[in-house]
C-alpha cells in the first residue's frame, strides 16, 4: 500500500518539544467516580466529559507519521472544487475528484465513495441549503469518537454497494479512509484534532450507535486518558487535506483512529470560521 509508513527523519523529532495550543475536548464517561466537568450534547446523548488537553502541532513530523500507525497523514493536493457555493455541484466535483485520488494513493484496486457521507460543515451555513445529497450543516464533531466500530465498518461498506448496484465483489482487505479538507483561510477557529492511534487501548473505547437517514451503525467513542497523544494540522490551506483511516480489516494496520473538532480560539483569538468538506471511502483489494 503506498505511503501507508512514513519514511524516518535523519534526526528524530522530540513531540514533547513539538509547538502545542491547549484545547478542552469531550471524552465519554468512564466511570460514574470520574471527576471532570460534565456536557451534554443532546438529550439523546450520555453525559460526555471535558478535559484540557494538550495538543501538539503535526506539521513538522509529517514525514514520520504512518496511517498503519498513527493513523493519519497530511497530504498536498490542491482541490479543484473548493470555491463551489452550490452544496449538490461540490459533492459530484469532489468524487469525481478524490476517489481516483485515493485509488492511486492507496494502489487499491478499487474505490467505493459513501455518498451520503460529503459533509460540508460551515459554522453560521446559510439556511435553506440542499442537505440531501451533500450535507451541510453548522455544528462540528463535539465527542471524542471513532466512526466505524470494527463489525460497522463491513456492513456499512456491503450497505453502500447495495445502494450503488454494485455487484458482490470478493476482497481480501477492506479499508474505511477518511478525508478533511479546510476550506475557509488559515486559522480556523474549530479545526480538527487527531489522537495518535498506538496510544488508544481497547479499553479506551465504548462502543455506541450512530442514527443517520433512518441507519444505525455502530461507532466507538473515546474515554479519556493522560496517556493519549493529540495532534493537529495548524494553519490548514486548501491546498492539502487531512487522510486519516477509519479501518482496516487487516488487524495489524488499524488504528484507533479517533478525533473531534476543538475550540482553537484561545491560541487565535482572530480565527476565521470553520468551512471544511469531509468525506469516507471504502478501499478495497482484491
Amino acid at each position: 500500500m503506498a505511503a501507508s509508513t512514513g519514511a524516518s527523519s535523519t534526526t528524530p523529532i522530540n513531540r514533547d518539544q513539538l509547538n502545542s495550543v491547549q484545547g478542552k475536548l469531550a471524552f465519554a464517561r468512564r466511570s460514574p467516580e470520574e471527576r471532570a466537568p460534565e456536557i451534554v450534547f443532546s438529550r439523546n446523548d450520555a453525559p460526555a466529559v471535558t478535559y484540557d488537553v494538550t495538543i501538539r502541532d503535526a506539521r513538522p513530523i509529517v514525514g514520520d507519521l504512518s496511517l498503519d500507525r498513527e493513523g493519519f497523514t497530511l497530504v498536498q493536493h490542491n482541490l479543484s472544487c473548493a470555491n463551489a457555493q452550490d452544496p449538490d455541484a461540490m459533492r459530484d466535483k469532489y468524487l469525481e475528484e478524490m476517489v481516483p485520488l485515493i485509488k492511486d494513493y492507496f494502489n487499491a484496486s478499487w474505490v467505493i465513495p459513501k455518498k451520503d457521507a460529503v459533509i460540508i460543515r460551515s459554522r453560521g451555513a446559510p439556511p435553506g441549503m440542499n442537505e440531501e445529497r451533500a450535507l451541510v450543516t453548522n455544528e462540528v464533531s463535539g465527542i471524542a469518537h471513532v466512526d466505524y466500530s470494527t463489525i460497522a465498518a463491513p456492513m456499512m461498506a456491503a450497505r453502500e454497494n447495495q445502494l450503488q448496484v454494485i455487484p458482490i465483489r470478493a476482497y481480501s482487505r477492506l479499508m474505511v479512509i477518511q478525508t478533511w479538507h479546510a476550506l475557509s483561510e488559515p486559522p480556523q477557529d474549530f479545526p480538527l484534532a487527531l489522537c495518535d492511534g498506538s496510544t488508544v487501548l481497547d479499553t479506551d473505547l465504548v462502543h455506541t450507535h450512530h442514527d443517520r437517514h433512518g441507519i444505525r451503525h455502530g461507532m466507538w467513542r473515546v474515554h479519556y486518558s493522560p496517556l493519549h497523544r493529540w495532534y493537529y494540522f495548524e494553519n490548514m490551506k486548501p491546498g492539502e487535506f487531512i487522510l486519516f483511516k477509519g479501518y482496516d480489516s487487516n488487524e495489524n494496520c488499524d488504528p484507533r483512529s479517533a478525533h473531534t473538532a476543538f475550540d482553537n480560539r484561545l491560541a487565535f483569538p482572530n480565527a476565521k470560521p470553520r468551512r471544511s468538506v469531509e468525506c469516507r471511502f471504502f478501499v478495497y483489494y482484491d
